[in-house]
């Protein structure tokens, strides 16, 4: 099988490191509770973070969601960790308002 397996990192929702990739989409799709995502946006809005206009059909939000999400992935952005991830909660945030 492979050397990849030896050096593959594995993210753990558990303790926000890397583990189980079974435990991925179960976290990915997981979604805030309206008093989370707001706390985190605070005065942002929604739509602008995620790049639709107000209104959208789910359909669009949902699509620039995962478009978002790809392009601020930690993973994707090694050089910049910190903003990858502050990106990430507004963006799982903003998703979160919207759907």
């Amino acid at each position: 099988m492979g050397e990849w397996k030896d050096n593959y990192k594995r993210y753990d929702p558990a303790t926000e490191g890397y583990g189980n990739p079974k435990e991925w989409k179960r976290t990915f799709n997981r979604r805030l509770n309206p008093d989370e995502a707001n706390q985190i946006l605070q005065d942002d809005d929604p739509y602008f973070i995620l790049g639709v206009p107000n209104p959208s059909t789910k359909k669009v939000i949902k699509k620039a969601y995962y478009d978002m999400a790809m392009k601020w992935h930690p993973d994707k952005n090694p050089d910049n960790i910190d903003q990858a991830t502050e990106m990430m909660k507004k963006i799982n945030a903003a998703y979160s308002i919207l759907c």
